[in-house]
């Protein structure tokens, strides 16, 4: 994701790649930024687990311009 840029909807701008910071607890994520990630609306905790599935990634990119700051998901890693 590093070397990837967009282009800002609302003014054309260079978007490049942020993280955003969540500041829960580590609990057993390990320290250092993790990659948000999303679910299905109907996707249930798995018995075993007590864990949702995961549907894919999420990134986030900043204008450099304007200051926007945009979300897009990726698909599931394989």
């Amino acid at each position: 994701m590093a070397d990837q840029t967009r282009t800002c909807i609302g003014c054309e701008g260079e978007m490049s790649p942020i993280i955003i910071m969540d500041k829960d607890h580590y609990g057993d994520r390990g320290p250092g930024p993790q990659p948000l990630k999303y679910r299905q609306p109907d996707d249930r905790r798995s018995f075993w687990t007590g864990k949702y599935p995961t549907a894919g990634r999420v990134e986030a990119f900043m204008c450099q311009e304007c200051g926007r700051i945009a979300f897009y998901g990726g698909v599931r890693d394989a």
